[in-house]
């Protein structure tokens, strides 16, 4: 009996000192400990106990009806992610640099053709995962794609749309010591991509990238939506007001080469997102702080940048007197946004939801987000004049890409930070 006694005063005596030693450890922010929990347990009551200070109580208070995974506001859903295991390329390229583009992160985008996964990482590698249904249903915590033989030569892969049976790349590629902007094409049916080219920018700028793509019909021809963007960070370019320039457009290029370009709209800052069904466009884009713009896209439209946004500068100081662009966007004859995040949260890509995913969310688009690491259900009214209703879902991962697979309705997530897909649907 003395002896139980003594080893459970031990194991109090452990316990407790346990308790105050991590108490202590956090406190004082050991190894980064305090910020660790913070970020990666974002609504758990433990926050009010260990950090005591009013402002993360009243920013838990603040999460408020905010649901979290696996829940929206209307669905449970189930939410599951899975490794890839890309080249080893992929993993060892030190040559990233920071953009106005993109971060230097291992950026890889997804495209579904017929019952398979189309992978493309940011250095033109292109990976098959077949079988896509199988991969989703299964337990399986990484998958190893087959990476696919092609000629394709790139500096930077900026966005890939499948069309039809072709695959379509925009990229960036040096040519005399300038970035060139370009679209190649190749054909799935084949064991070897051999990718052609589609266009090629005379026009080259160390600062200027292609971007997202979609297919459109402009007057019975058909051709390919592409954006474009120029600058760095706080250094932006004129060259999206410029008529002679392709930079800060969204273009349109037709498939029949022979054909001009077509600028279909100007003052574009960095397109992140594109979405058409041939009668309208909607653009997704980064503001500089802040400002990211949900556009309604006008042949001929003006979308004011560099001159006009809802954002500041990167170097914003509070109480500053002057602002760094124009806020009215209409009495400067430019377009505006049908909506801006002021608090920016790294917009990227915007799909529309089919009625098979949730009877809650019928007519619905998904948006997705970089920094702000979150997908957002929202809805337009009838004429694409506003938007009606936004709800954020938080889901703790950079999104660079999103597609939606109708055989499994399921949504298909490029989670680039540690190179992973999610795979979210309705339980």
């Amino acid at each position: 009996m003395k002896k139980f006694v003594v080893l459970l005063s031990f194991l109090s005596l452990f316990l407790i000192s346990a308790v105050i030693l991590s108490y202590v450890l956090i406190s004082f922010n050991f190894l980064n400990l305090k910020n660790k929990i913070y970020e990666n347990f974002p609504n758990i009551e433990l926050r009010k106990y260990v950090f005591k200070k009013e402002s993360f109580i009243e920013q838990f208070q603040n999460d408020y009806n905010v649901k979290f995974l696996p829940y929206t506001q209307f669905e449970e859903l189930s939410f599951s992610k899975k490794k890839i295991i890309f080249s080893e390329e992929y993993y060892n390229n030190k040559n990233q640099k920071i953009s106005i583009s993109y971060k230097s992160y291992g950026s890889f985008y997804i495209d579904i053709y017929k019952n398979d996964l189309i992978l493309t990482d940011y250095q033109g590698e292109i990976y098959l995962v077949s079988n896509l249904s199988e991969k989703i249903n299964s337990d399986l915590e990484i998958i190893k794609p087959t990476i696919v033989k092609t000629n394709l030569e790139v500096d930077r892969v900026l966005d890939t749309l499948i069309y039809k049976n072709k695959i379509f790349v925009s990229f960036k590629k040096k040519v005399n010591d300038c970035n060139t902007i370009n679209i190649s094409y190749a054909n799935l049916e084949s064991d070897t991509l051999l990718f052609e080219k589609l266009f090629s920018s005379e026009e080259c700028k160390e600062d200027g990238a292609p971007g997202r793509m979609q297919f459109y019909i402009r007057n019975n021809e058909e051709g390919l939506l592409m954006s474009t963007a120029d600058g760095t960070h706080n250094k932006p370019s004129m060259n999206a007001q410029r008529d002679n320039s392709v930079y800060g457009k969204i273009l349109f290029i037709p498939f029949e080469t022979s054909k001009k370009i077509l600028y279909f709209s100007k003052g574009h800052r960095v397109v992140q997102g594109l979405y058409t069904d041939l009668k309208m466009v909607i653009s997704t884009e980064h503001g500089p702080r802040g400002g990211d713009e949900i556009n309604i896209i006008n042949e001929n439209g003006n979308y004011g940048w560099p001159l006009a946004s809802l954002g500041e500068k990167y170097d914003f100081k509070y109480g500053q007197k002057n602002i760094s662009y124009i806020k009215d966007h209409k009495v400067n004859n430019f377009s505006e946004p049908i909506f801006s995040f002021i608090e920016g949260i790294g917009i990227s890509e915007i799909i529309k939801l089919p009625k098979n995913f949730s009877i809650f969310y019928d007519n619905h688009f998904i948006l997705s987000s970089l920094n702000g690491r979150s997908i957002y259900f929202l809805k337009f009214d009838d004429q694409f004049t506003k938007i009606l209703t936004l709800e954020k879902v938080f889901v703790h991962n950079r999104i660079r890409d999103l597609k939606y697979f109708n055989k499994s309705r399921t949504l298909v997530l490029a989670l680039e930070e540690n190179g992973e897909l999610g795979f979210l649907k309705k339980k």
